[in-house]
This record gives structure tokens, sequence and C-alpha cells, in this order.
């Protein structure tokens, strides 16, 4: 049995829901090269992630998305209050 896993603070943990039986005698190869792994339903992304009328003007530094955020979720919220009960 192979079962994948990676390296956290010198422990190694396995991947997804696996668990094995206290005391298990296992072996772990290192591996030099990183396993690529391919979402088997595959799409295409959008281009621009924020629309704007001329891509590539957005200064997009982690402060102004999370204010993008932040308006899109307050916005999200009035909407949520102003529906009728």
């Amino acid at each position: 049995m192979e079962i994948a896993g990676t390296v956290e603070n010198g422990v190694v943990v396995l991947d997804g829901s696996v668990s094995l039986p206290e005391g298990s005698n296992v072996v772990v190869t290192y591996r030099t090269t990183p396993v690529i792994r391919v979402a088997k339903n595959q799409k295409r992304v959008e281009f621009p992630l924020f629309p704007s009328s001329e891509p590539g003007t957005l200064d997009l530094t982690n402060e102004r998305i999370a204010e993008i955020l932040d308006d899109e979720e307050i916005e999200a919220m009035r909407r949520t209050w102003n529906e009728p009960s």
C-alpha cells in the first residue's frame, strides 16, 4: 500500500482521512521531485478576477483585496437585512 503525505514540524502527516493502526511498521521514501496532481474536472479561469474596464490597472495588494472582499460582504449583509420577512 502506498499512502502520500507530507512532513509538518518533523512529523509525517498522511493525506486524506487515512489512519494506520498504532504501532504499525512503515517505510518512508523521500521524493526529491513533487508529485503533481491534476484535477479530474478542470475548468477555465476567467480573467480578470476583479472586473475592470481597463485590465491591469487595479493595484491589488493584500490590503486592497481585503477591502474589496469586506465591501462585498457588507453589501451582501445589507441585501439580507433589507429582504422582507
